[in-house]
């Protein structure tokens, strides 16, 4: 049902040269070590492709969604018969004719001019409506309002979806996880609040949640396992443990443990716990600001001395990602960070820029920061590759109210 088997669309081989472009291209798809002397000042070598980047083809790549849309280059800028300046990426041949950079038609690159279209606006976005994908065999994210655009992704049952400002229309452009392309807009759904928990039934032990939608519970962490159970909207799960299992969405292989041999995916379920302090753990400060992160309830706190100053719902780390218990403090801030390939925050993308008021605590990079893929109706459960994820405004007032050397609390 909703966490069937359809994995997104792999943008190919990440710096290996061997797309299905690649024959086009041969004679300039020699590798180099980086930007020529005299070279563009703009000029930008990327070393995971052997490739550069630079002039008016640098900065479209760059503005109108980098490695996630385009991939990386396979050759160097050339000359074409016509005089064109072309490059050629994993997954687009862009061209140059001095009037402004466009898609070269290529069969699978078949969607519109980029620049002014709403879908390619440069991450994050401004606003906009968040929605829930309602497909059972998963939502096809395409690179323009056409089925005869390509796929850039395709996402499951549940996934959040932020559709762009004054989006309307049977297409509706927006993100998702980062990516940014149009999906249908007949398989968005607007999902009502979920049943909050009674307090006086809240077990600060465990995780408690519901369904985001018609779910099936399986007696392992994977979509071809038995079905032993089926969920509905609303309905309330506890669970025991995060545990890494089938890969249904790019990133996402996240399983929620209900018990014994029952599994449910874990964007199919939401936090409908109290936002509430938790008891400070033994050891906690008793004087000054300090920052407790609770990693069972999802929850994290600004406390003065023994005084809670704001809860807030957080995103920590998914299972063979976690986020390490331990006593630490603010070491280095960033108000705007880009985070590339191998950085913690970056999770499973190339790249991803504009994550505000990022505040590391450890030496191996994990920190809090502002995640612009996280909604309102998804955070509050694990998700992340260590770092703490916060919504903007929660960002932005642990930015203001922290400083270097603020101790910060990890703990069950």
């Amino acid at each position: 049902m909703v966490e069937r088997n359809h994995n997104a669309v792999e943008l190919g081989p990440r710096g290996t040269g061997k797309s299905h472009l690649y024959q086009q291209v041969s004679p300039f798809a020699h590798l180099v070590t980086g930007c020529k002397t005299g070279a563009d000042a703009g000029c930008r070598f990327v070393a995971e492709a052997g490739h550069t980047l630079s002039g008016a083809i640098g900065d479209f790549w760059q503005t109108y969604g980098d490695a996630a849309i385009f991939g990386l280059p396979l050759s160097e800028p050339f000359a074409d018969e016509a005089g064109a300046t072309v490059q050629v990426f994993e997954q687009a041949i862009l061209e140059d004719r001095g009037g402004g950079v466009i898609l070269r038609a290529t069969g699978l690159a078949q969607a519109e001019a980029a620049a002014g279209d709403p879908a390619f606006q440069p991450a994050p976005p401004t606003g906009g409506t968040t929605f829930l994908v309602g497909a059972d065999d998963g939502l096809r994210l395409r690179l323009g309002p056409s089925t005869d655009a390509a796929m850039v992704a395709l996402l499951p049952e549940n996934a959040e979806f932020i559709a762009a400002p004054t989006a309307g229309g049977e297409w509706v452009p927006g993100y998702a996880d980062g990516f940014a392309g149009w999906v249908a807009a007949e398989y968005l759904r607007q999902a009502p609040p979920l049943p909050q928990l009674d307090p006086a039934d809240w077990n600060r032990d465990v995780w408690q949640g519901a369904s985001l939608g018609e779910s099936n519970v399986r007696a392992e962490p994977s979509t071809t396992a038995r079905v032993v159970r089926e969920l509905v909207y609303g309905d309330p799960v506890t669970v025991t443990e995060w545990v890494a299992g089938e890969e249904v969405y790019k990133g996402a292989d996240l399983w929620a443990k209900l018990g014994e041999g029952r599994y449910v995916y874990a964007r199919n379920v939401g936090r409908t716990a109290p936002v509430a302090p938790l008891d400070p753990p033994p050891g906690a400060p008793t004087v000054g600001k300090w920052i407790d992160v609770g990693l069972v309830q999802q929850l994290i706190t600004a406390y003065d001395g023994r005084t809670p100053i704001r809860t807030v719902e957080v995103t920590t780390g998914m299972a063979g990602w976690e986020t390490p218990p331990g006593f630490y403090q603010i070491l280095n801030r960033v108000a705007n960070e880009t985070m590339t390939s191998g950085a913690i925050g970056a999770e499973h993308h190339y790249k991803l820029e504009d994550v505000l008021f990022t505040q590391y605590f450890t030496d191996r990079g994990h920190a809090l920061h502002f995640a612009w893929w996280r909604t309102e109706e998804t955070i509050g459960r694990p998700g992340s590759h260590g770092c703490v994820n916060l919504l903007l405004d929660d960002a932005r007032f642990f930015w203001d109210w922290a400083g270097i050397g603020t101790p910060v609390y990890v703990h069950p």
